[in-house]
């Protein structure tokens, strides 16, 4: 694939099934990606070019752009210079039934120590008005600076390198235009129409993609606090 003409530097937080989909598609793109996992054995099978799971093209896509797609356990390497980070982990049913969130806002955590940060980007999947809840979030870390935008993916097993470079739509759903620029401009080269809209129609849209039925959590934040520290879980 040609070299991007904008190419930017990408953290991918989770070096799952989605995250490392998106890492590797964003560096066939031409970007400068750095995929963050907490389990040692994942990455250094990953620096390997050995993938955990079975996906047609994934493994060649991440041999071809080993120059600009690296791998690590610290979130602070991950982010030094990044511009953009993608936050790609699992939220899992809680006791509940509930989405259990506490892998993103244990990434949002860790943004604080990025200092060219422009733009977080969640593809995990989360309920509505998480989205609100984070940018409060961000705006009370000293991050209003730094855009939001909620990026849900609809790639299928068995064919997600192509649902990822050949989508049917690219939803971007952000708070501000300059935000969905961006986004969209990451996504040069991707052979599918960008569909802009606010953050809460972005989320929304991949819970009705999904069947679930979908109860709107409130824009502020009254749970979860701003920021916490989590380091027990795995990034999926």
């Amino acid at each position: 694939m040609d070299t991007h003409p904008d190419p930017r530097t990408i953290a991918v937080f989770g070096a799952g099934y989605i995250g490392l989909v998106t890492g590797a598609c964003l560096a066939e793109l031409g970007h400068r990606v750095v995929v963050r996992d907490i389990v040692p054995a994942k990455v250094e099978a990953l620096g390997r070019g050995e993938v955990p799971f079975h996906e047609p093209g994934l493994g060649e896509l991440i041999l071809r752009n080993a120059g600009r797609l690296t791998f690590t356990l610290d979130p602070v390497a991950a982010l030094a210079g990044a511009e953009v980070a993608y936050v790609c982990v699992d939220t899992p049913p809680g006791p509940a039934g509930d989405a259990d969130l506490s892998r993103v806002w244990s990434v949002v955590n860790e943004l604080k120590t990025a200092p060219a940060l422009k733009a977080v980007v969640v593809k995990s999947t989360v309920p509505v008005g998480t989205g609100d809840r984070i940018r409060e979030a961000l705006d009370r870390a000293g991050l209003a600076h730094v855009g939001y935008a909620s990026n849900p993916e609809f790639t299928a097993e068995g064919k997600a390198v192509a649902d990822f470079l050949g989508p049917d739509r690219i939803v971007v759903g952000t708070f501000e235009a300059a935000t969905a620029d961006l986004v969209a401009g990451l996504h040069q080269g991707v052979d599918g129409p960008v569909v802009r809209m606010d953050v809460r129609s972005a989320e929304l849209t991949k819970l009705a993609a999904l069947g679930v039925d979908v109860t709107v959590t409130p824009p502020t934040p009254r749970h979860e606090p701003p920021f916490v520290s989590n380091r027990d879980f795995q990034e999926s």
